[in-house]
């Protein structure tokens, strides 16, 4: 049988093409994840192909890597799947609009990373972007009016564009009619919904192993993100973690709280060195510690997660908030606690 290496469904647009173009085929094959937070992760898939970069599908003896090369392969093994159209004309501007989609659109996919969760503000486009945009218009909404594909019926041309596509819908971008029709035809097709349903049980935050390996971090993109998130933060407190705690920050992470200002005689914490020793001599003196999340909520605009909770700090009790503004990565770079009236 077939086997695709892959990696995370959630963001790895290029493992999506191949998985999506096998499936919605009814090609039979055997899926195995390399999931991006594995520190072995460039080590893993270069031991199947040497170029390290997924996907790379394996055919007996046979390791082929890169989605064009992925595509044709298919098509020798299947000639009479799909893979590509069966009249010539049609096949040519298929390959044609493969070859466009690995070589071209560049500034779409810099400013516009993929993530098939991604919700939020519209983003705007650089001229180079936009422009990429209108070309990638006039492909979709050219789509055959009775087939509803690029090419006739499904082939390597729809596979290729659909994450293109969703990203037109991850971030807001404006296309014409014809366009967003074609996307929303692409989005219902059975092997893009099982693809979007499986990376949905990719979603949680890792737990943190005895052995002392760290989460994966992520830019969050949802409000569902910073609930899973402030879930975690509240999970790890509630056990007295507290280097699971500290590595939600930043090194350089700023963090104010009256709490510090009458442990510490002042407001102001600054670095991870800092805030360790802060945590420390906190615990140390509350016997009880326990925090029970109201909710979370996610400013995309401006980085920003702001966290309702109600704190049990020695037994007394009081609704507490804080407000998280994170970095690329995902981290913590400045954090500031509220605490309001008795619970």
């Amino acid at each position: 049988m077939l086997k695709l290496i892959i990696g995370n469904r959630r963001f790895s647009s290029w493992s999506m093409r191949s998985w999506v173009l096998l499936r919605q085929l009814g090609l039979e094959f055997e899926a195995e994840q390399v999931p991006y937070p594995r520190q072995d992760w460039a080590a893993a898939v270069a031991a199947v192909h040497p170029a390290g970069t997924v996907p790379v599908l394996v055919a007996d003896s046979l390791a082929v890597g890169d989605t064009l090369a992925i595509a044709e392969t298919l098509a020798e093994l299947f000639p009479d799947a799909g893979v590509w159209p069966a009249d010539r004309i049609l096949r040519a501007r298929a390959r044609s609009l493969c070859a466009e989609m690995h070589a071209s659109f560049g500034a779409i996919r810099d400013e516009c990373p993929f993530d098939v969760f991604r919700s939020g503000e519209p983003r705007p486009l650089s001229a180079r972007g936009a422009a990429q945009l209108l070309r990638v218009d006039a492909i979709l909404s050219a789509a055959d009016a009775q087939e509803g594909f690029l090419c006739g019926r499904f082939c390597a041309a729809d596979a290729f564009y659909i994450p293109l596509a969703l990203r037109v819908l991850q971030y807001g971008l404006a296309v014409s009619a014809g366009a967003h029709a074609y996307i929303e035809r692409i989005a219902a097709l059975p092997a893009v919904r099982e693809w979007i349903a499986e990376a949905g049980r990719e979603r949680d935050w890792p737990p943190v192993a005895p052995g002392g390996i760290r989460p994966y971090h992520r830019a969050l993109v949802c409000a569902e993100d910073a609930l899973r998130l402030a879930r975690h933060w509240v999970g790890c407190w509630n056990a007295r973690r507290l280097e699971s705690v500290l590595d939600l920050f930043s090194e350089e992470a700023v963090f104010l709280s009256p709490k510090a200002e009458i442990l510490l005689g002042r407001a102001r914490v600054e670095g991870k060195a800092a805030l360790r020793a802060y945590w420390t001599t906190a615990l140390e003196q509350i016997g009880q510690l326990e925090f029970k999340l109201d909710t979370a909520d996610w400013d995309a605009a401006s980085s920003t997660v702001v966290v309702i909770y109600e704190a049990n700090l020695a037994g007394k009790r009081s609704r507490a908030a804080e407000r998280w503004v994170l970095d690329p990565a995902g981290r913590i770079r400045y954090g500031e606690a509220y605490y309001g009236a008795a619970a």
